[in-house]
């Protein structure tokens, strides 16, 4: 199964919303950073607070610290505003040796 690297709890949030998530996560093998998932908390339907339980994705923990020094520096230089979840899931994308599809929201 090919990995998907959710960059941003926004995607969680969306898919979840969409009712969406559990069929993106038969086709994939979800990835998140640490972070990304402390992130996804709840989503909005119809006006109601849905709490996310988010459960068969892998979470990513060792983000290479000098890739994430890099993601920071660069996101400052170029004035992008930059969360902790983007920036472990950039870094990560970085050091990754194996093939990635990623998704990430506007």
């Amino acid at each position: 199964m090919r990995k998907l690297l959710l960059l941003d709890a926004d995607v969680i949030i969306d898919l979840h919303a969409l009712d969406l998530f559990e069929k993106v996560s038969r086709s994939y093998n979800i990835c998140l950073t640490r972070n990304v998932f402390e992130e996804a908390r709840y989503y909005k339907k119809v006006g109601a607070k849905i709490a996310i339980d988010i459960k068969d994705v892998s979470i990513i923990e060792d983000i290479d610290l000098e890739s994430l020094r890099k993601v920071k520096r660069e996101a400052k230089e170029s004035r992008l505003g930059i969360d902790p979840g983007e920036s472990t899931s950039i870094a990560y994308l970085i050091q990754a040796e194996e093939e990635i599809t990623f998704c990430t929201c506007d």
